[in-house]
């Protein structure tokens, strides 16, 4: 069964699934987790196999964590839940709605793509193992800090950069290469946003060196019934670098539904 960490979960008939990002942990979401209990919501943050407390799995693919996060469900009495993916999240919130439509009420899919890597995307990742492999956690920590937080999150929110960093030590290079190599496998979610007929809310940083507002715009158009906002000032983690506004957006949505 998949760690979590949680809060209210008495109130089931308004839960919120939280998944978070590459190579981060459902630490990443402690202010959303405290900003749905006190409105009322069942909050609940899974970790991917490896990952905190989660127990390793080899070899493991998005399908295979969609049906981990649906067991977790049902072990906790959770029929449906609204579904909140960063960037890695995301890729994992199309997983579940393909396997799992029934079971979600609504997304919220912030920095995050739909289409599958690319053949230069997925040697880039088998590169990075190889360098894992080589330097250990620290490989992650130096690639991925730059590429997660803003310019201006780097200029100004230095403790921000210590935390993400620490979250990031914290798991185990094993956890990253399964990671690493289930992102490079996905599958192309492109067709399946069509298909996507709950309130969907898309969310950017507007100075995300991942995850253009291009991109996110391909989401929102592909999604009949979605809204999209771009946080100035933010980068590939919005909900970290711009917690109150993050939060207003999310929360915002969820009393709209």
């Amino acid at each position: 069964m998949l760690a979590y960490l949680s809060r209210n979960l008495d109130a089931k008939q308004k839960s919120v699934m939280l998944l978070h990002a590459f190579p981060l942990s459902a630490e990443m979401w402690s202010l959303q987790l405290d900003a749905l209990a006190d409105n009322g919501y069942a909050a609940l943050a899974p970790n991917a196999f490896g990952f905190d407390d989660s127990p390793q799995k080899q070899n493991w693919t998005f399908n295979d964590y969609a049906d981990a996060l649906a067991e977790l469900m049902q072990s906790l009495g959770i029929s449906q839940a609204t579904l909140v993916g960063i960037s890695m999240g995301g890729y994992t919130a199309f997983a579940f709605w393909k396997k799992y439509p029934d079971k979600v009420k609504s997304l919220v899919l912030c920095a995050t793509r739909a289409d599958a890597d690319s053949p230069e995307a997925k040697a880039a990742r088998m590169e990075f193992i190889d360098a894992l492999l080589k330097n250990g956690i620290e490989e992650a920590v130096k690639r991925m800090i730059p590429k997660l937080l803003s310019a201006t999150s780097h200029r100004s929110r230095p403790e921000l950069l210590k935390r993400v960093e620490s979250i990031i030590r914290k798991q185990s290079p094993q956890a990253i290469e399964e990671t690493l190599k289930a992102l490079a496998s996905r599958d192309d979610s492109v067709p399946l946003l069509a298909s996507i007929n709950v309130p969907t809310l898309v969310i950017g940083g507007a100075e995300d060196a991942l995850m253009s507002e291009a991109v996110l715009k391909t989401i929102h158009s592909g999604i009949s019934n979605s809204q999209m906002h771009i946080i100035q000032g933010a980068g590939h983690l919005p909900n970290l670098e711009e917690p109150d506004i993050f939060n207003f957006y999310l929360l915002e949505r969820l009393r709209n539904l």
